[in-house]
């Protein structure tokens, strides 16, 4: 049976890696899909999106099935999730909510918006913006839709997410309040920040106090429903009222001149005061080099906190206790297979014991270690086959910029060698292959030359965090499953 919840996931990593981060976030992240025959159907929020992926997006994906699927999926289809739009009509709306968020209204851009030529595809915008936009009701305290099950007593912390949730949870205290500001989170999709905000806005909710919770599409979209219909200051005063404003994926906002500069009026106003600001993002402030100085600078003013992928021991305490949630019982030799098996974040790890729950379910059978390698085989040979010389040469090179050639040849420049041991060490590390081995996939090495690349990465990333976390990049891009 074919795991297609697998094959879109790897779909999407590698789409993340050919398009832009705002169109990535925007327009792919949002679609969901599941198989009907031989065809994959891809679902998506609205038409709006529908005639977008079809003509930006479809050819892409289309090779991408097929390379994932190896071949056994034939047809990709992509239409609205009339079914999802349903249930979220119904959902949507919480108890008390000042603002209602529309998860399917479509992710305008100031790049898309003023070229929209569909008249009625305009008229569409407009409404679910409208819907989308400050519905009042009284003097509740909640701002936007929370995730139950997103709270500080769910979070499983370790030592990649330690300093991260213990920053939040201060600021769940209403003494602790403004202590770091902005609270700056960054770190790969899927590995809890928002987990973490949502469990700070739910503490500001029980303390009785306001918030916004934004995804940066959604604060863009906003803005520019805002911005053209004159009702930006009305917009910014309501989100002024608040205690907390907290905005996803802030990278998006690069290159949006007029909603970055509006979005820095707001800054200003929560990093005074008693008011609080938290940020997310999947990169360092530093890194983020599509925003120039001033930017960069005010989103370091505070504290910046990391989430890294969680350590093996931390995944196993995932899947227990998202097991005791379900009130089903997952043996620990069968949590430590599937943490072996599931590296790269929270998301896929919970899905991968949906589908062994899922198979338990429909056959049967009790939850053992032969029931749970039989579930996830599809995912342990996709791992499998992703984790050789040849990937592990591509994947360094292509971080470092240099070429394949090069990294098989003899320089010996620092810009050359350094990722060319790095790969070496990765190599020892995710195969089973033997030093002389690695040394020959190398260009004909000694196993000497291979042992001292080890020793080397090794010290290298006790010395240098950046370096470390590099290395950890690398590792995780590899094992992703």
């Amino acid at each position: 049976m074919i795991d297609t919840a697998t094959i879109w996931d790897k779909c999407l990593n590698d789409l993340r890696y050919h398009v832009k981060d705002n169109v990535f976030t925007m327009w792919l992240r949002p679609l969901s899909a599941h198989q009907e025959a031989n065809a994959l159907i891809i679902l998506a929020p609205n038409d709006y999106f529908v005639t977008y992926i079809k003509k930006n997006h479809l050819h892409d994906i289309q090779q991408l099935v097929a390379k994932h699927s190896q071949g056994s999926i034939e047809d990709v289809i992509v239409r609205v999730d009339n079914v999802g739009r349903d249930i979220s009509d119904s959902n949507q709306m919480q108890s008390g909510s000042l603002f209602v968020e529309d998860d399917y209204s479509p992710a305008l851009t100031e790049d898309n918006f003023d070229n929209t030529h569909n008249s009625v595809a305009k008229a569409d915008i407009d409404a679910n913006m409208r819907r989308a936009v400050l519905a009042e009701s009284g003097d509740a305290k909640s701002l936007s839709y929370l995730n139950p099950d997103f709270t500080f007593e769910t979070f499983v912390t370790g030592k990649s997410n330690n300093l991260a949730y213990k920053a939040c949870y201060e600021l769940g205290k209403r003494q602790s309040k403004n202590r770091h500001n902005p609270l700056f989170i960054y770190g790969p999709s899927g590995l809890g920040k928002t987990h973490l905000m949502h469990s700070v806005a739910h503490r500001y909710l029980k303390n009785n106090q306001s918030f916004y919770y934004f995804t940066s599409e959604k604060f863009i979209n906003q803005l520019v429903y805002s911005l053209r219909n004159n009702k930006i200051e009305d917009f910014k005063k309501k989100i002024k009222k608040v205690d907390l404003l907290i905005v996803d994926d802030i990278h998006v906002l690069a290159g949006k001149t007029k909603s970055s500069n509006e979005f820095l009026t707001l800054f200003a106003d929560f990093t005074s005061g008693d008011k609080q600001l938290i940020l997310a993002s999947d990169r360092h402030p530093s890194q983020m080099t599509e925003f120039d100085e001033r930017f960069r600078s005010r989103f370091s003013w505070g504290l910046t906190v990391a989430v890294d992928p969680p350590e093996i021991d931390t995944r196993v305490q995932i899947l227990q206790r998202k097991a005791a949630s379900y009130g089903m019982s997952l043996p620990k030799e069968c949590a430590l297979f599937i943490a072996q098996n599931v590296v790269s974040n929270v998301r896929r790890l919970e899905g991968a014991l949906n589908q062994v729950f899922a198979n338990a379910n429909l056959t049967g059978a009790p939850i053992t270690l032969e029931m749970v390698q039989y579930a996830l085989k599809d995912i342990v040979a996709m791992r499998v086959q992703a984790v050789n010389m040849d990937n592990i040469r591509k994947v360094v090179a292509e971080y470092y910029d240099i070429t394949i050639k090069d990294m098989m040849g003899r320089k010996r420049t620092r810009s050359i060698a350094r990722p060319r041991q790095i790969a070496m060490a990765l190599a020892r590390e995710l195969t089973n292959d033997s030093f002389p081995e690695i040394g020959q996939s190398f260009g004909g090495r000694d196993h000497t030359t291979v042992m001292h690349a080890c020793d080397k990465v090794n010290q290298l990333r006790a010395e240098d965090p950046a370096f470390d976390k590099d290395y950890k990049t690398l590792a995780l891009m590899l094992q992703a499953a």
